[in-house]
């Protein structure tokens, strides 16, 4: 995910720009997420504010809607303009920002190849299980930055897709924290069923679904006024990992107690069907184009593949001992499953339906797996040695291991990096 900054262009000079307009390109064959951020410096060259954003989604060079302009933005004070890409085609945006003086002369113009530039720069958040905070890591020098008291026990975290906020389940106190990523604060906390697990995010982030394990049903949040909606969604025994397809259109549950998956139609918020898999599934992944649905199933050591038009299984394919926690990379090419009981993860070819490393090392009872916006590294929290292990998806090994507190539960990496 590059990072293109001007700096901060110094305003107190004559002539004094009034107004600048910024344009985005896609060059490239590839679609992109753009992220335009404009921010304003208050104290000296120190103190940084941001005041406009736009994340908007760029077609291919070869289609429509592959440009973006946010024009005759209003600046007073000095400022600066960050511009963040994402997506397959995150190397190809061309950038443009022109500078324009009270009377619409222009006063300087500059280019991607102006700006500064940063290969990645984003954060992961890791959920303390056993400390009862939420830890952010800087993923360019995996470093530590911050610490969030939350709830009691907490153990999944989904992010916004434009990075703004984090919503994380805490098991033992019966809620959900949402945390604003740009000040890392908890701003609200929301009560929902007993025991909740797994969360997801609708593609739209309009509502947030909660996986409650004891009291067998889902919590759905309204996340524009962190209110609850209606009454929880009955599903089945000890609902634990939960997903949303990529359209939206429904929830798909992992029944632990049942051996089944529970589907759920989102535009009603009924239970529309139920799956049956391998014996206790954990946790699901589904492919960027919402065909498949992959299940781990922790006590027969597979990973049931789901066809979602039929909703039925089309095979188990087989994986380390105890799988937990699984990630689909955002082209739809490689699943990462961490098998708790052989510290390892098991990569397979999403494409073919094969497994293709059965067994890459990791740390001690390894839980969740999540994977950069861009693919390129996948992030495993290791409950058992208190680590995060990092892998390099183009050679399936560990690149990294970020140490972490009281024994990590979920994890996730910011989409978008804000201030």
């Amino acid at each position: 995910m590059p990072v293109f900054d001007t700096g901060v262009i110094d305003n107190r000079g004559t002539p004094k720009t009034r107004q600048i307009t910024i344009s985005v390109s896609n060059t490239g064959r590839s679609s992109a997420i753009v992220s335009i951020q404009v921010y304003r410096v208050t104290t000296g060259f120190s103190s940084r504010q941001l005041f406009r954003l736009s994340l908007v989604s760029l077609n291919p060079q070869s289609l429509s809607n592959n440009t973006f302009t946010l024009e005759n933005v209003i600046v007073e004070s000095n400022f600066g303009v960050r511009v963040i890409t994402s997506g397959i085609g995150e190397n190809d945006i061309a950038i443009s920002i022109v500078q324009k003086a009270s009377d619409n002369s222009t006063i300087a113009s500059r280019t991607e190849g102006d700006m500064l530039k940063i290969d990645e720069l984003l954060f992961a958040y890791v959920a303390d299980l056993s400390g009862n905070t939420v830890s952010v890591f800087e993923t360019g020098t995996n470093t530590h930055v911050k610490s969030i008291p939350v709830g009691t026990t907490p153990v999944f975290i989904a992010i916004r897709p434009d990075g703004a906020k984090a919503y994380v389940t805490n098991q033992n106190s019966n809620s959900v924290s949402v945390i604003n990523t740009t000040t890392n604060t908890v701003t609200s906390t929301i009560s929902v069923g007993t025991s909740p697990i797994g969360i997801a995010l609708t593609p739209d982030a309009q509502r947030a679904y909660v996986a409650n394990q004891v009291s067998n049903d889902v919590t759905v949040i309204n996340t524009v006024n962190n209110s609850v909606i209606g009454t929880p969604i009955p599903v089945g025994n000890a609902p634990i990992g939960l997903t949303v397809t990529p359209d939206g259109s429904r929830a798909f549950v992992a029944l632990q107690e049942d051996d089944a998956v529970a589907v759920i139609n989102t535009n009603t918020n009924t239970l529309e069907t139920t799956i049956s898999v391998g014996m206790s599934p954990d946790f699901i992944a589904i492919t960027p184009q919402g065909d498949r649905a992959f299940v781990t199933n922790q006590v027969d050591n597979t990973v049931s593949i789901i066809d979602l038009e039929t909703k039925e299984v089309m095979e188990n394919l087989p994986t380390g001992q105890g799988p937990v926690g699984i990630c689909i990379t955002p082209d739809g090419s490689k699943a990462y499953i961490a098998n708790e009981n052989s510290n390892d993860i098991t990569v397979i070819n999403v494409k073919t339906n094969t497994v293709v490393a059965s067994s890459v090392p990791v740390g001690k009872s390894p839980l969740i797996t999540t994977t950069s916006p861009n693919g390129k590294r996948v992030y495993v929290s290791n409950n058992g040695d208190s680590t995060v292990s990092i892998i390099d998806t183009s050679s399936d090994t560990v690149i990294g291991t970020m140490p972490t507190n009281f024994g990590p539960g979920g994890v996730t990496v910011t989409p978008i990096l804000l201030f």
